[in-house]
């Protein structure tokens, strides 16, 4: 084998290896029975029921960790409007579930839950919940206005992270707290908005151009960067979800104004106007 075949076999054996070296999937829960414990689902093997071998994503659960179907799709779970009607995570026993991620999440995750009582989402460094907490976010009870099913609000929580994380733990009062479709090892969606305060304005009127960025189920942390005419005007951080600047100096015509948010474990995202100054 020639030095440089080698090298290049090499290289591709360690791209794939780095490529695995987090945790990066959507948990369903689909293909899980009713009452079923998810057991190795996760982790390449089977539920308690044999389901599976599920998706391989390193990811093992407590045992106390089961699957449960709405009552509408036959199961005998009392809810409705999961996400994408798949089985939802529940516990029975004990005071919460943990997943421990063999190979770690980075980047961020986000996952909806619906709640009669109280309950907590920690993420931890190291695994089965031990090591410096990354982040704490308390799962208020968001249920109103539920008829026939006792669960029927299921609302996201978005985690950025800055750090790995080893483990994830839900606490809370034993099936009072559900836990839906979970995306690990992804970027926090984002959305924004671009306005502008006047369009058309008049050739040295002061325009302020505002951006106004939303986080699937957190706020939004970064910066914006604006441009005029594809030239840097200023970088502004996000202050209670919005971030402007005012410009006076826009070229008679129309003119390109745009704004990038960026923000560490969330996706970027780009908005831009035309403003028209006469």
């Amino acid at each position: 084998m020639r030095r440089s075949t080698y090298i290049f076999v090499i290289l591709v054996l360690w791209a794939s290896v780095v490529s695995r070296a987090q945790t990066k999937g959507i948990v369903t829960f689909g293909s899980l029975k009713n009452l079923e414990y998810i057991n190795d689902f996760y982790n390449g093997g089977t539920g308690s029921l044999g389901s599976g071998p599920g998706p391989n994503f390193g990811l093992q659960f407590t045992t106390n960790a089961q699957a449960i179907v709405s009552a509408s799709k036959g199961g005998s779970g009392n809810f409705i409007h999961n996400p994408g009607g798949y089985p939802v995570m529940f516990f029975q026993t004990g005071r919460n579930v943990t997943i421990t991620s063999t190979n770690g999440i980075q980047t961020g995750l986000y996952f909806y839950y619906s709640a009669i009582q109280p309950g907590v989402a920690t993420m931890y460094a190291g695994p089965n919940g031990t090591g410096n907490i990354l982040a704490s976010i308390t799962l208020t009870p968001n249920n109103t206005g539920c008829l026939t099913y006792k669960l029927c609000v299921w609302s996201p929580v978005g985690v950025p992270l800055t750090a790995t994380a080893g483990s994830i733990s839900f606490a809370g009062v034993p099936n009072y707290l559900a836990i839906g479709t979970m995306h690990l090892g992804f970027a926090v969606p984002t959305s924004m908005v671009l306005l502008s305060s006047q369009n058309p304005s008049v050739q040295g009127e002061p325009v302020t151009f505002t951006a106004t960025v939303a986080a699937a189920g957190t706020a939004a942390v970064g910066n914006v960067t604006f441009k005029a005419a594809n030239k840097l005007v200023a970088v502004v951080p996000v202050v209670n979800g919005t971030a402007s600047v005012t410009l006076s100096s826009l070229k008679v015509g129309s003119t390109q104004v745009s704004a990038k948010f960026q923000g560490a474990g969330f996706a970027a995202v780009v908005k831009s106007v035309f403003q028209v100054v006469n």
